[in-house]
Parts: structure tokens; sequence; C-alpha cells
């Protein structure tokens, strides 16, 4: 196999990156974190589904997708295909020859590397990759630095040979099952043999029932013939009986109709005699109607004179207390005439109280001022000051006189605001006296008009009582009469039917006729059964005694029907527990057929199982063995000595025989355990696949400049191998390698 071309696109650091691969040792060089890493990684996440982190870790940072495609030619028919894979779900294979895709999604992309690699199916690819194709940076040597039972795990995974162990047990399982459907073949065969216990009993009770249902057959048709004889006959009598009822009912109607005629001939002739009332009643009505109309105008009037006399006599009030409001107005009027002449005294006494208020504050302010008797003027004692008297005491009598006509003002302009309020109040009243004589003049004005119009309607109201005298003696003759209109319409109502009934008479002698002929016809039907008939005619006891009968045989039919049912479906269930019998032997005889086959099956599984548990160590040892081997002669090409030889152990250590001296691989040197690990994992690759390609990530991690260049030496010398890859990050392998790939 030969990959031929990697391309990335938003893969890590690679925005879009693709490089063609040759065949050979290649170097893949290049700074830290420049990508080297990355190719690799794209490779095993493409071919072999490994990769040591989440996918949208994978994807360049700020993208949303990422994709990888890897070129490689196929051993098993020399021809190209490209595996496309990206971090959405894309993942495909494609023959560019055919310019087709060939595989899709993940699971016909892993059968089409299973069989393109030259894997058995079921390989698992991550484990293939991680242990002997392309080791993870730092962990070359890890796995042979660990303990026995560490190693085990691994690489038995690894060579299958846990997949023995497992079939083993699974096989387990099988040998179970077939012990479990064994006994359960036993267990039928024993509950099939006591079953037939009881088959030559259910074969009897089959042969006799079917005996048995012949003759229930021959007595429901018996018995069916009856009733259907019997049910003619009773149905012959339902029919008679109908039409019996059916001329009663005639009958009746035929004197309802004769009566319904002498009440028209009655009514005709009734009108006759009220048509001369029913005039005098027309005459009546139509009198009575014009006086009831002139009553209703005279009452009318009436209402209306009441109304306006209750007019009259609230305009009687309203007039009074019209009058008593201009009396007060007048009144008012002088009164009223007061108001200025007492709002200027007012104002006059609210400015004598102030300006007495504001002397008498003065004085006070003086008085405060005064000592001794001294002017606080002119300094000198006062000549107005009587003997004894000093001038404050003379200042403070003159308050005396103050505060006395600041009492006066006040208790003067107190009753001034009181006939001052009662003045304004009057004067209010007589601002309406205008309005009051205006509508004293209309009141009258309006009394005089409605006392004309009650003595024009009083003089029309002399007629009322003649008038409702005449009324209710027209009313009374009316009355009288008894109204013959209304009989009148009613009897011609009756009279109009007279045709109506005439054609109910023909339909019904029509209808008499038929009855008659019907009846005589299902007495003829009966001529054969004169038991049914007395004298030849309906007898409603005979008839029931006949339903009677009907219901007898009707139920002893359904009683043998039942019975009947009851014995063929006995019949049916033995049948078919004869047929199940038959088929129950057969059974038996298939069950001790396959209760053998089951034996020897499960001797078979045991055997195979006891051989697969033993075949497990045996091919584990087969694998080392050759493994060994090639591992042996990989180890003195790499290291270039041949005294040296390398043992890969049954435990999975790595031993080193030196000129007969046994090192194991803990006490190798670090060049010595590469090259020993190195040669174990390319060994396996040689043994388990058709795969000549590894991967060396980083291998000179903590080594010096002499070792790494020993390793790179080492590395040279590895034949048989289509393509080697080393990624690092020096150019120590640059003059060891046939290729080298510079990523920056």
């Amino acid at each position: 196999m030969h990959i031929s071309r990697i391309e990335l696109e938003n893969i890590k650091s690679h925005v879009s990156t693709a490089f063609d691969l040759e065949r050979g040792t290649t170097a893949i060089t290049g700074p830290n974190g420049a990508g080297k890493t990355s190719l690799i990684e794209a490779i095993a996440w493409v071919m072999f589904d490994h990769l040591d982190y989440k996918k949208d870790e994978f994807v360049r940072r700020g993208e949303k997708k990422g994709w990888a495609r890897v070129t490689f030619r196929s051993n098993l028919d020399d021809r190209d295909y490209i595996i496309y894979r990206d971090t959405g779900a894309g993942y495909h294979v494609t023959d560019p020859r055919l310019d087709k895709r060939i595989a899709e999604k993940k699971e016909e992309v892993t059968r089409f590397l299973w069989t393109h690699l030259g894997l058995e199916p079921g390989t698992d690819l991550k484990s293939l990759f991680r242990q002997a194709i392309g080791v993870p940076q730092g962990t070359f040597t890890a796995i042979f630095l660990e303990g026995a039972t560490e190693r085990k795990s691994t690489f038995d995974r690894l060579l299958k040979v846990e997949e023995y162990r497992q079939a083993a047990e699974k096989l387990r399982e099988t040998v179970r099952y077939l012990d479990n459907q064994t006994a359960d073949i036993r267990e039928k065969i024993a509950r099939g043999e006591g079953e037939l216990a009881r088959s030559e009993r259910v074969k009897a009770e089959h042969t006799a029932i079917i005996s048995e249902i012949g003759m229930l057959e021959k007595d429901v048709a018996t018995a069916e013939h009856h009733s259907v004889n019997l049910r003619t006959v009773v149905s012959s009598l339902d029919v008679l009986a109908e039409i019996e009822r059916s001329l009663v009912s005639a009958n009746a109607e035929q004197k309802r109709l004769d009566e319904s005629l002498a009440e028209a001939a009655k009514a005709k002739s009734e009108i006759a005699e009220l048509q001369p009332k029913a005039a005098e009643q027309e005459k009546l009505e139509s009198e009575t109607n014009e006086l009831r109309s002139r009553v209703a105008v005279a009452r009318g009037r009436r209402d209306q004179a009441a109304s306006i006399e209750s007019r009259v006599v609230r305009l009687r009030d309203s007039y009074k207390a019209n009058k008593e409001e201009l009396r007060i107005a007048e009144a008012s009027v002088e009164l009223a005439a007061k108001v200025p002449t007492l709002e200027t005294r007012d104002r006059e006494l609210v400015e004598k109280l102030a300006n007495t208020r504001a002397e008498l504050e003065r004085d006070r302010r003086f008085q405060a001022e005064v000592k001794n008797g001294l002017c606080p003027i002119l300094s000198e004692k006062c000549l107005n000051l009587k003997d004894g008297q000093t001038l404050e005491t003379f200042i403070s009598s003159q308050f005396d006189e103050f505060e006395a006509s600041i009492k006066t003002f006040e208790q003067e302009r107190s009753s001034l605001k009181v006939e001052l309020v009662e003045a304004k109040s009057a004067q209010q009243i007589a601002a309406r006296l205008d309005a009051l004589r205006k509508r004293e003049e209309e009141l009258a004005a309006e009394g005089k008009q409605l006392n004309a119009e009650k003595a024009a309607l009083d003089a029309q109201l002399a007629e009322l009582p003649e008038l409702e005298k005449s009324l209710e003696d027209l009313e009374r003759r009316l009355a009288a009469l008894g109204d013959p209109k209304t009989r009148i319409r009613v009897l011609e109502q009756t009279a109009a039917r007279e045709s109506e009934i005439r054609r109910g008479v023909s339909e019904l002698e029509a209808n008499f006729a038929r009855l008659t002929t019907d009846r005589q016809e299902e007495i003829e039907k009966l001529d054969d059964h004169a038991d049914s008939l007395r004298d030849g005619n309906y007898d409603r006891e005979l008839h029931n005694a006949k339903r009677s009968e009907l219901s007898a045989s009707e139920k002893r039919h359904a009683e043998l029907t039942a019975t009947l049912a009851v014995s063929i479906k006995r019949r049916d269930q033995l049948a078919k527990e004869v047929e199940h019998f038959e088929k129950l032997r057969e059974t038996i005889g298939g069950g001790l057929r396959e209760k053998e086959r089951l034996e020897e099956i499960s001797a078979a599984t045991a055997f195979i199982r006891d051989t697969l548990k033993e075949a497990a160590p045996r091919v584990a040892r087969n694998y080392i063995h050759h493994i060994s081997i090639e591992a042996n002669q990989l180890f003195r090409e790499i290291t270039g000595n041949g005294e040296r030889s390398l043992k890969w152990t049954e435990d999975y250590a790595i031993i080193i025989d030196d000129v007969g001296f046994e090192r194991p691989f803990v006490s190798l040197s670090g060049g010595e355990q590469m090259a020993a690990a190195l040669s174990v994992r390319l060994a396996l690759l040689k043994q388990l696949t058709d795969i000549r390609i590894a991967f060396f990530d980083e291998p000179t991690t903590n080594m010096d400049a002499e070792r790494r260049e020993n390793l790179a030496i080492e590395i040279s010398r590895i034949t048989h191998f289509d393509q080697l890859f080393v990624v690092s990050h020096d150019e120590t392998f640059d003059n060891y390698v046939d290729n080298v790939i510079a990523v920056g």
C-alpha cells in the first residue's frame, strides 16, 4: 500500500494544505506548532478512525468545519482510491477512475478499509494504529515498560487472542441453550404421551355424537315444517283479524258519516231561520257603533273639562302665591333703599376703629418710653400733670378713653351688620318686583282663557247622559238577539262539509266491498285448516289457540336447534382433539428425532468450545513465535549487530540476548529500548496486516544529538516497508531519509 497524497482544509493550523507523498522513508520537519503532527493525525482519523480528542478541537480556530482527504494505492487491485472525511457527517470513498463514490458512511468505509488494507473483518482499526502503525508521541516504548497484566490486555486485543476466549464463553451459552431446548423437548414428549392416554375415549365420544347429530337434524326438520305450517295459518288469521277490525271500524265510520249528513241538513234549515235576525243584528251593530263613537267623543270632552278644572285650581294657587310675593317685594322697597347709607356708615365705622386702635397702639409705645414723668422729646416735666400725677399715669388714663370709643364703635358696627344684611335681602326681593307684577298679569289672562274653554265644554256635555242611555238600550237589544251572525258562520261551516262527507261515504262503501272480498279470500285460504274457523267464520278464541300452538312449536324448534348447535360444536371440538392427537403422535415422533439431533449438536458444540479454550494460548504462542523471529531480524538490521538477538516472550515482554546474557527491556539504554520497541511494532505490522506503512512522531524526544543520530541511522536501515514517516522538529533525519517535507 502507498499513500500518495494528503490534503487538509481548516484542520488545526492548516488553512488549506496539500502534500504529495513518495515511497520510502520521509522526514516531516518544521518548528513546533507548524502542524507536523496534524498530518499524521489526519491520516489516522481518515483511514483508522483514530483521534485523541473531539472533532471540534480538530477544526482550525474560528472555523465551523474542516476536512481531510487521503489518496492511496491499494495492494488488492493496484488502483488509487480517495477517502474524504469532514468534521460534520461527511465520510466516503471515491474511485477517481470511475469518478464515483463506492462507499458511504462509516460502516461502508470501514468494510472497504478492512478489504483493501488486507485486514480480517472486525479488526479494531484504532487499536492497530495506536499500537503498531502510528504510536502516539512519547508512548513508543511505554507499553513494554508496563507490567505483564497491562501488556497482556493490550496485545491480546491486538492479536485477537481474546476473541478465542470470548467465543468459548459464548459457546457456553450455546451449550446451555441446547440443553434447555433438549429438556423442553423431553417435557413436550412426556406431556404429549400423557395427552394421548385419553385419545381412545375422545374418538368413541366423537363417533357417538355424530350419530346423535343425525337424529337431531331429523327432529329439527320436522319441528321446522310444523312451525312453517302453523306460521302460515296464524299469518292468515292475523290478516283476517285485521280485516274484522277494519270492518268494525268502517261500520262505526258509516254511522258517524250518516250523523254528519243529518247535521249538515239541519244546519241549512237553521241558517234560513236565522237570516232575519242576522239582518236586524247588522242594523243594531251599525247604530251602536255610531252611538259609541259619539259617547266616546263626549266622554273625551268631559275628561278635557275635568283637566281644565284641575289646571284652574292650580292656577289660582299660583296666583295667590305670586300675590303674596308681590306684597313682600313692595314692602321691601323702602328697606332696600337704605343699603347705600348703611354701607357708607359701615365704612366710616371701620375707618374710625382703625384710627382709634392706631392711636391706642401709639400711646402704649409712648408710655414705654416715659420715665419719671419726663417728656422723652423735651426731657422736661409735663406741665399738664396734676400734683402727684406722673406722665405714665396720665397716658394710662388716655387708654381708657380710646378703649371705650373702640367698644362703642364695635357695638354700633355689629348692629349695623345685621341691619345691612336685612337691607340687602330686601334689595334682592325688591329686584323681582317687576317680574312678579308681569307674572300676575299672565296668570290672570290664562285664568280667563281656561274659564272660557271650560264654559264651552260644559255646554257640549249636556247631551252625554241621553247618549249613554241610548247606547245602553241598543246594547241590551243586541244581547237579546244572541249573536245570530256568529251562529250562522258556524252552521255554514257544518253545511259546507256535506260534499266532503258524501265523498267519504263513497270511499267507505268501496272500502266495505274490498274488505269483504279480502275476508272471503283469507277464509278460502284456511279451507284446509277447518279447526282454525268456527262455522266458516273468524273466531278470536281459535286464533289465540293457534298462536299459542305456534309459540310452543317455535320454542320446540329453537330448543332442538340449540341442542343441535351444541352437539355440532362438541363434535367439532372432538374432531379437533382427534386431529390434535394425530398431529401429537407425529410431533412426538419428530420430537424424538429433534432430541437426538440436539444431543448430537450439543456434544459437537462442547467439543468446539473445549478446542477454542485450548486454541487461545496456542494462537497467542504461534503469533508471538513468528513476530519474535521477524522482530529479531528487524532488530539486527536496525542495530547493525548480528551477535545480539531479540526475543518477545509469551507475556509480551522484550528480552535482549547479548552473547548468552539476557537483559530485560527495563535495563536497556534509551536507544536500545527505542530500537527494540521499533522492531516489535514493525514485526506486528508485517505479521498481522498487509500494511507496510509506519509513522514515528517525535521519536528523538529527550535524546541528545548522538542518540538522535543513532536512531536516524537505525530507522534508515529498515527494509521491507513501503513508507516510513518520521515527524521531527530538528534536521537529524534529513541525511538519512529518501524524502523531506518541510512544514511551516
